[in-house]
Protein backbone atom coordinates (compact mmCIF):
# COMPACT_ATOMS: atom_id res chain seq x y z
CA UNK A 1 0.00 0.00 0.00
CA UNK A 2 1.14 3.36 -0.73
CA UNK A 3 -0.04 6.67 0.31
CA UNK A 4 0.68 10.20 -0.81
CA UNK A 5 2.95 12.51 1.13
CA UNK A 6 -0.21 14.94 1.61
CA UNK A 7 -1.94 12.08 3.49
CA UNK A 8 0.79 11.04 5.66
CA UNK A 9 1.95 14.56 6.62
CA UNK A 10 -2.52 14.62 7.33
CA UNK A 11 -2.77 11.75 9.65
CA UNK A 12 0.82 13.04 11.28
CA UNK A 13 -1.16 16.42 11.71
CA UNK A 14 -4.11 14.54 13.34
CA UNK A 15 -2.75 12.31 15.50
CA UNK A 16 -0.69 14.46 18.15
CA UNK A 17 2.38 12.45 20.17
CA UNK A 18 1.75 13.24 23.36
CA UNK A 19 -2.03 12.42 22.82
CA UNK A 20 -0.84 8.96 21.39
CA UNK A 21 1.49 7.77 23.46
CA UNK A 22 -0.48 8.73 26.57
CA UNK A 23 -3.08 6.23 25.47
CA UNK A 24 0.12 3.74 25.57
CA UNK A 25 2.12 4.96 28.66
CA UNK A 26 1.66 7.08 31.57
CA UNK A 27 3.46 10.45 30.58
CA UNK A 28 4.09 13.26 33.04
CA UNK A 29 4.50 17.14 32.39
CA UNK A 30 8.32 18.57 32.62
CA UNK A 31 8.46 21.59 31.55
CA UNK A 32 8.62 21.64 27.63
CA UNK A 33 8.45 17.96 27.04
CA UNK A 34 6.71 14.59 28.89
CA UNK A 35 8.74 11.83 30.50
CA UNK A 36 7.54 8.36 31.35
CA UNK A 37 9.44 5.23 31.88
CA UNK A 38 10.64 3.68 28.71
CA UNK A 39 8.16 1.26 27.42
CA UNK A 40 11.20 -0.43 25.58
CA UNK A 41 13.27 -1.49 27.93
CA UNK A 42 13.18 -1.46 31.54
CA UNK A 43 14.16 1.45 34.13
CA UNK A 44 13.30 2.58 37.46
CA UNK A 45 13.82 6.39 36.28
CA UNK A 46 11.79 7.74 33.43
CA UNK A 47 14.50 8.62 30.59
CA UNK A 48 12.03 8.69 28.07
CA UNK A 49 10.83 12.20 26.73
CA UNK A 50 8.32 13.46 24.27
CA UNK A 51 8.35 17.07 22.82
CA UNK A 52 5.00 18.33 21.55
CA UNK A 53 7.00 21.23 20.15
CA UNK A 54 9.04 18.67 17.47
CA UNK A 55 6.35 15.77 17.66
CA UNK A 56 8.90 13.00 18.57
CA UNK A 57 10.52 10.70 21.37
CA UNK A 58 13.13 9.98 22.28
CA UNK A 59 14.87 7.42 25.20
CA UNK A 60 18.20 8.51 26.81
CA UNK A 61 18.58 5.40 28.15
CA UNK A 62 17.67 2.74 25.26
CA UNK A 63 18.24 5.34 22.46
CA UNK A 64 15.23 4.47 20.57
CA UNK A 65 13.32 7.10 19.24
CA UNK A 66 11.53 8.53 16.36
CA UNK A 67 8.08 10.22 15.72
CA UNK A 68 3.81 8.78 15.84
CA UNK A 69 4.10 6.33 13.14
CA UNK A 70 7.41 5.49 14.93
CA UNK A 71 6.51 4.88 17.82
CA UNK A 72 2.88 2.83 17.14
CA UNK A 73 5.39 0.76 14.61
CA UNK A 74 7.57 -0.17 17.67
CA UNK A 75 5.12 -0.61 20.46
CA UNK A 76 2.13 -2.52 17.97
CA UNK A 77 4.88 -4.12 15.58
CA UNK A 78 3.67 -2.84 12.67
CA UNK A 79 4.73 -1.70 9.56
CA UNK A 80 5.12 1.76 8.63
CA UNK A 81 1.85 1.70 6.15
CA UNK A 82 -0.05 -0.28 8.93
CA UNK A 83 0.89 2.64 11.52
CA UNK A 84 -0.68 5.31 8.83
CA UNK A 85 -3.62 3.22 8.49
CA UNK A 86 -4.11 2.77 12.83
CA UNK A 87 -3.67 6.29 13.34
CA UNK A 88 -5.82 7.59 9.86
CA UNK A 89 -8.57 5.59 11.16
CA UNK A 90 -8.05 6.96 14.93
CA UNK A 91 -8.23 10.46 13.19
CA UNK A 92 -11.05 9.35 11.22
CA UNK A 93 -9.01 9.26 7.88
CA UNK A 94 -10.08 7.04 5.29
CA UNK A 95 -7.02 4.97 3.46
CA UNK A 96 -7.84 6.23 0.11
CA UNK A 97 -9.13 3.59 -1.98
CA UNK A 98 -6.37 3.06 -4.68
CA UNK A 99 -3.46 2.60 -1.91
CA UNK A 100 -4.83 -0.30 -0.03
CA UNK A 101 -2.99 -3.59 -1.29
CA UNK A 102 -4.44 -6.47 -1.95
CA UNK A 103 -3.06 -8.53 0.81
CA UNK A 104 -2.99 -5.44 3.62
CA UNK A 105 -7.09 -5.14 2.60
CA UNK A 106 -7.18 -9.14 3.13
CA UNK A 107 -5.82 -8.64 6.33
CA UNK A 108 -7.57 -6.25 7.62
CA UNK A 109 -10.78 -7.59 6.27
CA UNK A 110 -10.32 -10.70 8.14
CA UNK A 111 -9.57 -9.19 11.83
CA UNK A 112 -12.86 -7.28 11.29
CA UNK A 113 -14.62 -10.59 10.61
CA UNK A 114 -13.09 -12.13 13.79
CA UNK A 115 -14.11 -8.69 15.72
CA UNK A 116 -17.73 -8.58 14.65
CA UNK A 117 -17.70 -12.87 15.26
CA UNK A 118 -16.99 -12.11 18.82
CA UNK A 119 -18.76 -9.00 18.83
CA UNK A 120 -22.00 -11.01 17.55
CA UNK A 121 -20.93 -14.06 19.88
CA UNK A 122 -21.28 -11.68 23.05
CA UNK A 123 -24.50 -10.29 22.46
CA UNK A 124 -25.79 -13.63 22.16
CA UNK A 125 -24.51 -15.17 25.57
CA UNK A 126 -25.46 -11.93 26.81
CA UNK A 127 -29.22 -12.52 25.66
CA UNK A 128 -28.57 -16.05 26.41
CA UNK A 129 -28.08 -15.63 30.06
CA UNK A 130 -31.05 -13.09 30.64
CA UNK A 131 -33.60 -14.81 28.56
CA UNK A 132 -33.05 -18.28 28.44
CA UNK A 133 -34.89 -20.79 31.20
CA UNK A 134 -31.64 -23.09 31.61
CA UNK A 135 -29.37 -20.09 31.99
CA UNK A 136 -31.18 -20.10 35.89
CA UNK A 137 -28.41 -21.96 37.24
CA UNK A 138 -25.63 -19.71 35.64
CA UNK A 139 -28.07 -16.76 37.04
CA UNK A 140 -27.98 -18.55 40.72
CA UNK A 141 -24.40 -19.01 40.03
CA UNK A 142 -23.15 -15.56 39.85
CA UNK A 143 -25.83 -14.29 42.57
CA UNK A 144 -24.35 -17.10 44.95
CA UNK A 145 -20.68 -15.21 43.69
CA UNK A 146 -21.67 -11.96 44.69
CA UNK A 147 -22.22 -10.03 41.28
CA UNK A 148 -24.61 -7.55 40.83
CA UNK A 149 -26.91 -7.11 37.58
CA UNK A 150 -24.63 -3.68 37.26
CA UNK A 151 -21.43 -5.40 37.43
CA UNK A 152 -22.75 -8.46 35.13
CA UNK A 153 -23.45 -5.71 32.50
CA UNK A 154 -20.18 -3.71 33.08
CA UNK A 155 -17.91 -7.12 32.20
CA UNK A 156 -20.85 -7.96 29.74
CA UNK A 157 -21.25 -11.63 31.44
CA UNK A 158 -23.16 -14.36 29.62
CA UNK A 159 -24.42 -17.81 29.44
CA UNK A 160 -23.46 -20.41 26.41
CA UNK A 161 -26.63 -23.14 26.13
CA UNK A 162 -25.85 -26.61 26.86
CA UNK A 163 -27.16 -27.68 23.21
CA UNK A 164 -24.12 -28.10 20.63
CA UNK A 165 -25.76 -25.53 17.99
CA UNK A 166 -27.91 -22.81 19.35
CA UNK A 167 -24.90 -20.48 18.92
CA UNK A 168 -23.80 -21.45 15.11
CA UNK A 169 -27.88 -21.85 14.59
CA UNK A 170 -27.79 -18.09 15.82
CA UNK A 171 -24.69 -16.80 14.55
CA UNK A 172 -26.04 -18.26 10.83
CA UNK A 173 -29.69 -16.16 10.80
CA UNK A 174 -27.17 -13.47 11.62
CA UNK A 175 -25.15 -14.20 7.33
CA UNK A 176 -22.14 -14.91 9.68
CA UNK A 177 -19.76 -17.48 7.79
CA UNK A 178 -19.08 -20.46 10.23
CA UNK A 179 -15.46 -20.35 8.80
CA UNK A 180 -14.89 -17.20 10.42
CA UNK A 181 -16.59 -18.29 13.52
CA UNK A 182 -14.19 -21.37 13.25
CA UNK A 183 -11.21 -19.50 12.77
CA UNK A 184 -12.28 -16.85 15.47
CA UNK A 185 -12.28 -20.21 18.54
CA UNK A 186 -16.67 -20.12 18.34
CA UNK A 187 -16.89 -23.01 16.73
CA UNK A 188 -15.26 -26.78 16.36
CA UNK A 189 -15.59 -29.22 12.86
CA UNK A 190 -15.73 -32.70 12.44
CA UNK A 191 -15.60 -33.32 8.85
CA UNK A 192 -18.27 -30.92 7.58
CA UNK A 193 -20.20 -30.60 10.22
CA UNK A 194 -19.91 -27.64 12.88
CA UNK A 195 -20.70 -27.38 16.84
CA UNK A 196 -20.39 -25.01 19.37
CA UNK A 197 -17.03 -24.79 21.11
CA UNK A 198 -18.56 -23.58 24.36
CA UNK A 199 -21.72 -24.93 26.00
CA UNK A 200 -23.62 -25.04 29.25
CA UNK A 201 -20.92 -22.51 30.81
CA UNK A 202 -20.66 -18.78 32.00
CA UNK A 203 -19.20 -16.82 29.51
CA UNK A 204 -16.51 -13.86 29.89
CA UNK A 205 -15.59 -12.05 27.49
CA UNK A 206 -11.84 -11.05 26.81
CA UNK A 207 -10.91 -7.47 25.56
CA UNK A 208 -7.65 -5.93 24.24
CA UNK A 209 -6.63 -2.55 25.83
CA UNK A 210 -8.91 -1.18 23.47
CA UNK A 211 -11.94 -2.78 24.37
CA UNK A 212 -12.60 -5.11 21.39
CA UNK A 213 -13.96 -8.69 22.12
CA UNK A 214 -11.11 -10.82 20.80
CA UNK A 215 -12.03 -14.08 22.93
CA UNK A 216 -13.83 -15.84 25.85
CA UNK A 217 -12.73 -17.17 29.16
CA UNK A 218 -15.83 -20.20 30.11
CA UNK A 219 -16.58 -21.68 33.23
CA UNK A 220 -18.37 -24.55 33.83
CA UNK A 221 -21.61 -24.98 35.57
CA UNK A 222 -20.45 -28.59 36.63
CA UNK A 223 -17.41 -29.12 38.52
CA UNK A 224 -17.35 -32.52 37.73
CA UNK A 225 -16.80 -31.61 34.32
CA UNK A 226 -13.59 -30.89 33.11
CA UNK A 227 -11.60 -28.03 32.49
CA UNK A 228 -12.99 -26.31 34.90
CA UNK A 229 -12.17 -23.76 32.52
CA UNK A 230 -11.68 -23.05 29.17
CA UNK A 231 -10.36 -19.95 26.39
CA UNK A 232 -10.26 -19.53 23.31
CA UNK A 233 -7.80 -21.44 21.36
CA UNK A 234 -4.96 -19.00 20.01
CA UNK A 235 -6.10 -16.79 16.87
CA UNK A 236 -5.10 -13.82 14.86
CA UNK A 237 -6.36 -11.65 17.35
CA UNK A 238 -5.94 -13.67 20.70
CA UNK A 239 -2.85 -14.44 22.34
CA UNK A 240 -2.61 -15.28 26.40
CA UNK A 241 0.19 -14.31 26.81
CA UNK A 242 -0.16 -10.95 25.20
CA UNK A 243 -3.33 -10.05 26.80
CA UNK A 244 -4.04 -8.72 30.64
CA UNK A 245 -8.20 -9.25 31.44
CA UNK A 246 -9.85 -6.61 32.07
CA UNK A 247 -7.16 -3.56 31.43
CA UNK A 248 -9.89 -2.28 29.04
CA UNK A 249 -11.56 -1.50 31.59
CA UNK A 250 -9.29 -0.31 33.92
CA UNK A 251 -7.32 1.75 32.30
CA UNK A 252 -8.42 4.89 33.41
CA UNK A 253 -7.99 4.22 36.89
CA UNK A 254 -4.59 2.87 36.68
CA UNK A 255 -3.39 6.61 35.10
CA UNK A 256 -5.32 7.91 38.05
CA UNK A 257 -3.61 6.03 40.63
CA UNK A 258 -0.53 5.26 38.79
CA UNK A 259 -0.41 1.70 40.00
CA UNK A 260 -2.38 -1.62 39.02
CA UNK A 261 -3.41 -4.61 40.82
CA UNK A 262 -2.37 -7.93 39.26
CA UNK A 263 -4.74 -10.46 39.96
CA UNK A 264 -5.17 -14.44 38.80
CA UNK A 265 -8.68 -14.83 37.42
CA UNK A 266 -11.30 -13.47 36.11
CA UNK A 267 -14.10 -13.18 39.45
CA UNK A 268 -11.11 -11.37 41.19
CA UNK A 269 -10.77 -8.75 39.01
CA UNK A 270 -14.83 -8.60 38.74
CA UNK A 271 -14.75 -8.45 42.75
CA UNK A 272 -12.67 -5.95 42.98
CA UNK A 273 -14.35 -3.37 40.30
CA UNK A 274 -17.54 -4.07 42.09
CA UNK A 275 -15.89 -2.73 45.25
CA UNK A 276 -14.33 -0.08 43.65
CA UNK A 277 -11.04 -0.78 43.09
CA UNK A 278 -11.29 -0.67 39.20
CA UNK A 279 -7.66 -0.60 38.74
CA UNK A 280 -7.53 -4.42 38.90
CA UNK A 281 -5.97 -6.65 36.03
CA UNK A 282 -5.90 -10.06 35.98
CA UNK A 283 -3.11 -12.25 34.08
CA UNK A 284 -5.64 -15.37 33.81
CA UNK A 285 -3.50 -17.73 35.72
CA UNK A 286 -0.38 -17.55 34.16
CA UNK A 287 2.93 -16.24 35.28
CA UNK A 288 3.55 -13.22 34.41
CA UNK A 289 4.92 -13.12 30.82
CA UNK A 290 7.37 -10.01 29.07
CA UNK A 291 4.68 -8.90 27.11
CA UNK A 292 2.37 -8.58 29.78
CA UNK A 293 4.91 -6.81 31.79
CA UNK A 294 5.93 -4.13 28.80
CA UNK A 295 1.77 -3.86 28.47
CA UNK A 296 1.64 -3.10 32.25
CA UNK A 297 3.91 0.06 31.51
CA UNK A 298 2.51 1.55 29.20
CA UNK A 299 0.19 3.04 32.07
CA UNK A 300 1.89 3.09 35.21
CA UNK A 301 5.38 2.56 36.72
CA UNK A 302 4.01 0.61 39.96
CA UNK A 303 2.58 -3.00 40.48
CA UNK A 304 0.67 -4.84 43.55
CA UNK A 305 0.55 -8.68 42.80
CA UNK A 306 -2.51 -10.08 44.31
CA UNK A 307 -2.38 -14.15 43.52
CA UNK A 308 -3.92 -16.78 45.34
CA UNK A 309 -3.00 -18.08 48.88
CA UNK A 310 -2.75 -21.09 47.78
CA UNK A 311 0.63 -22.76 46.70
CA UNK A 312 -0.42 -22.90 43.23
CA UNK A 313 -0.77 -18.45 43.42
CA UNK A 314 2.84 -18.76 45.60
CA UNK A 315 4.44 -20.14 42.89
CA UNK A 316 3.01 -18.07 39.86
CA UNK A 317 4.09 -14.97 41.50
CA UNK A 318 8.00 -16.69 42.43
CA UNK A 319 7.61 -17.68 38.82
CA UNK A 320 7.36 -14.01 37.57
CA UNK A 321 9.97 -12.86 40.22
CA UNK A 322 12.88 -12.78 38.03
CA UNK A 323 11.26 -11.10 34.92
CA UNK A 324 9.40 -7.94 37.54
CA UNK A 325 13.12 -7.60 39.07
CA UNK A 326 14.73 -6.40 35.94
CA UNK A 327 11.56 -5.20 34.85
CA UNK A 328 12.29 -1.28 36.00
CA UNK A 329 8.47 -1.32 37.73
CA UNK A 330 8.04 -0.78 41.33
CA UNK A 331 6.58 -4.29 42.40
CA UNK A 332 4.98 -5.58 45.50
CA UNK A 333 3.25 -8.46 46.71
CA UNK A 334 0.22 -8.20 49.13
CA UNK A 335 -0.47 -11.22 51.34
CA UNK A 336 -4.17 -12.24 52.12
CA UNK A 337 -4.14 -15.46 54.46
CA UNK A 338 -7.92 -15.26 55.51
CA UNK A 339 -9.15 -16.57 52.14
CA UNK A 340 -8.64 -18.40 49.29
CA UNK A 341 -8.61 -15.73 46.66
CA UNK A 342 -9.28 -11.80 46.50
CA UNK A 343 -12.72 -12.77 45.52
CA UNK A 344 -13.74 -14.25 48.72
CA UNK A 345 -11.49 -12.05 50.81
CA UNK A 346 -13.00 -8.56 49.61
CA UNK A 347 -16.59 -10.45 50.02
CA UNK A 348 -15.60 -11.84 53.24
CA UNK A 349 -13.83 -8.90 55.06
CA UNK A 350 -14.36 -5.85 52.98
CA UNK A 351 -12.91 -3.44 50.76
CA UNK A 352 -10.97 -1.47 53.61
CA UNK A 353 -9.37 -4.41 54.61
CA UNK A 354 -8.33 -5.38 51.30
CA UNK A 355 -6.55 -1.82 50.80
CA UNK A 356 -4.86 -2.33 54.24
CA UNK A 357 -3.33 -5.46 52.78
CA UNK A 358 -2.26 -3.35 49.97
CA UNK A 359 -0.92 -0.79 51.74
CA UNK A 360 1.34 -3.15 53.83
CA UNK A 361 2.50 -5.30 50.78
CA UNK A 362 5.83 -6.53 50.54
CA UNK A 363 8.64 -5.84 48.14
CA UNK A 364 9.77 -8.70 45.53
CA UNK A 365 12.89 -9.03 47.61
CA UNK A 366 10.87 -8.92 50.78
CA UNK A 367 8.46 -11.51 49.61
CA UNK A 368 11.05 -14.10 48.26
CA UNK A 369 12.84 -13.33 51.48
CA UNK A 370 10.31 -14.69 53.64
CA UNK A 371 9.10 -17.30 51.42
CA UNK A 372 12.88 -18.54 51.43
CA UNK A 373 12.43 -18.36 55.92
CA UNK A 374 9.79 -20.24 55.83
CA UNK A 375 11.28 -22.97 54.10
CA UNK A 376 14.33 -23.20 56.24
CA UNK A 377 15.23 -23.59 59.92
CA UNK A 378 17.64 -20.17 60.67
CA UNK A 379 18.47 -22.06 63.96
CA UNK A 380 21.67 -23.76 61.66
CA UNK A 381 24.08 -22.74 59.46
CA UNK A 382 22.70 -24.56 56.47
CA UNK A 383 19.45 -23.12 56.97
CA UNK A 384 20.87 -19.32 56.73
CA UNK A 385 23.60 -19.95 54.24
CA UNK A 386 19.97 -21.47 52.10
CA UNK A 387 18.53 -18.05 52.64
CA UNK A 388 21.66 -16.34 51.73
CA UNK A 389 22.38 -18.26 48.63
CA UNK A 390 18.53 -17.54 47.52
CA UNK A 391 18.14 -13.96 48.09
CA UNK A 392 21.83 -12.35 47.41
CA UNK A 393 21.57 -13.13 43.76
CA UNK A 394 18.42 -11.23 43.44
CA UNK A 395 19.89 -8.37 45.78
CA UNK A 396 22.86 -8.43 43.16
CA UNK A 397 20.71 -7.33 40.03
CA UNK A 398 19.69 -3.93 41.96
CA UNK A 399 21.21 -1.68 39.81
CA UNK A 400 20.16 1.50 42.28
CA UNK A 401 23.16 1.11 45.10
CA UNK A 402 20.96 2.13 48.16
CA UNK A 403 18.49 -0.07 47.58
CA UNK A 404 20.79 -2.93 47.23
CA UNK A 405 22.68 -2.31 50.56
CA UNK A 406 18.66 -1.48 51.88
CA UNK A 407 18.39 -5.10 51.28
CA UNK A 408 21.28 -6.47 52.28
CA UNK A 409 20.52 -4.50 55.76
CA UNK A 410 17.45 -6.45 56.13
CA UNK A 411 18.78 -9.87 55.21
CA UNK A 412 21.67 -9.60 58.05
CA UNK A 413 18.92 -8.52 60.17
CA UNK A 414 16.39 -10.98 59.51
CA UNK A 415 19.24 -13.82 60.12
CA UNK A 416 20.94 -12.03 62.77
CA UNK A 417 24.09 -11.95 60.75
CA UNK A 418 26.83 -9.36 60.08
CA UNK A 419 26.53 -6.99 57.46
CA UNK A 420 30.36 -7.32 55.97
CA UNK A 421 29.61 -10.82 55.87
CA UNK A 422 26.46 -10.36 53.50
CA UNK A 423 28.54 -7.87 51.42
CA UNK A 424 31.59 -9.83 50.80
CA UNK A 425 29.46 -12.47 49.86
CA UNK A 426 27.73 -10.51 47.11
CA UNK A 427 30.80 -9.23 45.65
CA UNK A 428 31.49 -12.52 45.04
CA UNK A 429 28.46 -13.43 43.22
CA UNK A 430 27.90 -10.10 41.55
CA UNK A 431 27.27 -10.06 37.80
CA UNK A 432 30.49 -9.50 36.44
CA UNK A 433 29.44 -9.60 33.12
CA UNK A 434 27.13 -6.40 34.23
CA UNK A 435 30.51 -4.69 35.93
CA UNK A 436 32.67 -5.23 32.35
CA UNK A 437 29.42 -3.66 30.37
CA UNK A 438 28.98 -0.86 32.41
CA UNK A 439 33.21 -0.08 32.55
CA UNK A 440 33.50 -0.74 28.46
CA UNK A 441 30.79 1.77 28.45
CA UNK A 442 32.15 3.95 30.91
CA UNK A 443 35.30 3.68 28.08
CA UNK A 444 33.82 4.80 25.27
CA UNK A 445 31.85 7.31 26.68
CA UNK A 446 35.31 9.03 27.60
CA UNK A 447 36.67 8.49 24.36
CA UNK A 448 36.73 11.86 22.51
CA UNK A 449 35.76 12.69 19.09
CA UNK A 450 37.95 14.49 17.07
CA UNK A 451 36.92 18.31 16.39
CA UNK A 452 36.17 17.59 12.69
CA UNK A 453 33.24 14.76 13.98
CA UNK A 454 32.09 16.83 16.60
CA UNK A 455 31.51 20.05 13.66
CA UNK A 456 29.70 17.74 11.60
CA UNK A 457 27.74 16.20 14.89
CA UNK A 458 27.19 19.81 16.02
CA UNK A 459 25.73 21.43 12.80
CA UNK A 460 23.26 18.66 12.01
CA UNK A 461 22.21 18.81 15.68
CA UNK A 462 21.44 22.64 14.72
CA UNK A 463 19.73 22.23 11.54
CA UNK A 464 17.73 19.79 13.62
CA UNK A 465 16.79 21.90 16.17
CA UNK A 466 15.91 24.73 14.20
CA UNK A 467 15.22 24.30 10.72
CA UNK A 468 15.43 28.04 9.53
CA UNK A 469 18.92 27.46 10.25
CA UNK A 470 19.23 25.82 7.65
CA UNK A 471 17.73 27.28 5.19
CA UNK A 472 19.88 30.59 6.15
CA UNK A 473 23.45 28.46 5.71
CA UNK A 474 22.48 25.36 3.14
CA UNK A 475 24.03 27.19 0.58
CA UNK A 476 27.66 27.23 2.36
CA UNK A 477 27.26 23.24 3.01
CA UNK A 478 26.62 20.39 0.77
CA UNK A 479 25.69 17.01 2.00
CA UNK A 480 29.43 15.73 0.14
CA UNK A 481 30.99 18.11 2.70
CA UNK A 482 30.09 15.62 5.67
CA UNK A 483 31.83 12.78 5.92
CA UNK A 484 29.90 10.55 8.67
CA UNK A 485 27.36 8.83 6.37
CA UNK A 486 24.54 8.97 8.47
CA UNK A 487 24.98 12.38 8.91
CA UNK A 488 25.29 12.93 5.32
CA UNK A 489 22.30 11.08 4.76
CA UNK A 490 20.26 13.59 7.22
CA UNK A 491 21.58 16.36 5.53
CA UNK A 492 20.60 14.84 2.19
CA UNK A 493 17.07 14.69 3.36
CA UNK A 494 16.51 18.10 4.53
CA UNK A 495 18.07 18.96 1.31
CA UNK A 496 15.03 17.41 -0.81
CA UNK A 497 12.58 18.20 1.65
CA UNK A 498 13.77 21.96 1.98
CA UNK A 499 12.66 22.26 -2.13
CA UNK A 500 9.67 21.62 -1.37
CA UNK A 501 8.74 23.71 1.72
CA UNK A 502 10.82 26.37 3.59
CA UNK A 503 10.14 24.55 6.73
CA UNK A 504 10.20 20.83 7.91
CA UNK A 505 10.36 19.35 11.26
CA UNK A 506 12.71 16.14 12.95
CA UNK A 507 9.25 14.14 11.95
CA UNK A 508 8.83 14.83 8.40
CA UNK A 509 13.15 13.85 8.03
CA UNK A 510 12.52 10.71 9.65
CA UNK A 511 9.43 9.55 7.42
CA UNK A 512 11.28 10.51 4.37
CA UNK A 513 14.58 8.50 5.09
CA UNK A 514 12.30 5.44 6.81
CA UNK A 515 15.62 3.89 8.51
CA UNK A 516 14.96 2.65 11.92
CA UNK A 517 18.80 3.54 12.67
CA UNK A 518 18.83 7.51 11.15
CA UNK A 519 15.72 7.09 13.40
CA UNK A 520 17.19 7.23 16.78
CA UNK A 521 19.87 9.56 15.49
CA UNK A 522 17.82 12.11 14.60
CA UNK A 523 15.70 11.90 17.91
CA UNK A 524 18.49 12.27 19.86
CA UNK A 525 19.96 14.72 17.93
CA UNK A 526 16.51 17.06 17.75
CA UNK A 527 16.03 16.49 21.45
CA UNK A 528 19.23 18.16 22.31
CA UNK A 529 18.90 21.95 23.72
CA UNK A 530 17.57 24.26 21.56
CA UNK A 531 19.02 26.58 19.30
CA UNK A 532 19.42 29.74 21.01
CA UNK A 533 20.37 33.34 20.17
CA UNK A 534 24.11 32.64 19.15
CA UNK A 535 23.01 29.36 16.98
CA UNK A 536 23.43 31.26 14.00
CA UNK A 537 26.76 32.45 14.74
CA UNK A 538 27.47 29.13 16.00
CA UNK A 539 26.52 27.64 12.66
CA UNK A 540 28.68 29.74 10.71
CA UNK A 541 31.54 28.46 12.56
CA UNK A 542 31.15 24.84 12.11
CA UNK A 543 30.92 24.97 8.56
CA UNK A 544 33.98 27.37 8.60
CA UNK A 545 35.52 24.68 10.79
CA UNK A 546 33.97 21.91 7.95
CA UNK A 547 35.68 24.00 5.26
CA UNK A 548 38.65 24.39 6.78
CA UNK A 549 38.93 20.54 8.01
CA UNK A 550 38.64 19.81 3.94
CA UNK A 551 41.39 22.29 2.98
CA UNK A 552 43.70 20.57 5.00
CA UNK A 553 43.01 17.24 3.97
CA UNK A 554 43.82 18.70 0.38
CA UNK A 555 46.64 20.65 1.53
CA UNK A 556 48.13 16.66 2.94
CA UNK A 557 46.88 15.47 -0.66
CA UNK A 558 48.56 18.10 -2.24
CA UNK A 559 51.93 17.90 -0.68
CA UNK A 560 52.10 13.61 -1.13
CA UNK A 561 51.21 14.27 -4.95
CA UNK A 562 54.07 16.86 -5.66
CA UNK A 563 56.36 15.03 -3.36
CA UNK A 564 55.72 12.15 -5.68
CA UNK A 565 55.84 13.51 -8.94
CA UNK A 566 59.01 15.19 -8.02
CA UNK A 567 60.82 12.65 -7.39
CA UNK A 568 59.61 10.88 -10.58
CA UNK A 569 59.09 13.64 -12.83
CA UNK A 570 61.68 16.00 -11.82
CA UNK A 571 58.27 18.41 -12.67
CA UNK A 572 54.74 19.76 -11.41
CA UNK A 573 51.61 21.30 -13.17
CA UNK A 574 52.12 24.96 -12.08
CA UNK A 575 48.27 24.88 -10.67
CA UNK A 576 48.72 21.75 -8.20
CA UNK A 577 51.80 24.20 -7.05
CA UNK A 578 49.75 27.22 -7.12
CA UNK A 579 47.09 25.59 -4.93
CA UNK A 580 49.59 24.01 -2.80
CA UNK A 581 50.92 27.67 -2.30
CA UNK A 582 47.42 29.27 -1.29
CA UNK A 583 46.92 26.51 1.18
CA UNK A 584 50.35 26.74 2.34
CA UNK A 585 49.69 30.73 3.13
CA UNK A 586 46.04 29.32 5.05
CA UNK A 587 47.76 27.19 7.06
CA UNK A 588 51.23 28.71 7.64
CA UNK A 589 52.13 28.58 11.53
CA UNK A 590 49.03 26.67 12.16
CA UNK A 591 49.04 23.70 14.81
CA UNK A 592 45.37 22.65 13.21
Amino acid sequence: MAVSNEFIEEVRSRNDIVAVAGEYINLKKSGRNYTALCPFHNEKTPSFMVSPEKQIFHCFGCQQGGNVFTFVMKLDNLSFMEAVEKLAKRAGLAIPAAARSKEAAEKNREREELYAANELAAKYYEYCLKELTEAKTAQNYLRQRGLSAEIIKKFRIGYAPQSGDKFLKAALGKSAKPEVLQKAGLLNSNGNRYYDYFRGRVMYPISDAKGKIIAFGARTLDDAKQPKYLNTAETHLFSKSKILYGLNLASSAIRKTGQVLLLEGYMDVIACHQFGLENSIASMGVALTPEQIELVKRYCSKIVIIYDSDQAGVAATLRGLDLLIDSGLEVKVAVQKSAKDPDEFLHKEGPAAFTTIIQKALSLIEYRLEQSISLADLNTVQGKVFVVNEILPLIARIKNIVEQKSEVHRLAQRLNLNEETILSQLEKIADKGFRKKVSQSIQEETTSENGFIKAQHNLVQLFLSDASLYQQWNEQIAPEDITEPDLKNILEAMSVIAKKQPVFTPSEIIDYLQNERLTGIIAKLAFSTAAGEQASKQAGELIDSIKRWHKKERYKILAEEISRKLDAEGTVDPALMQEYKELTQIFKGSRN
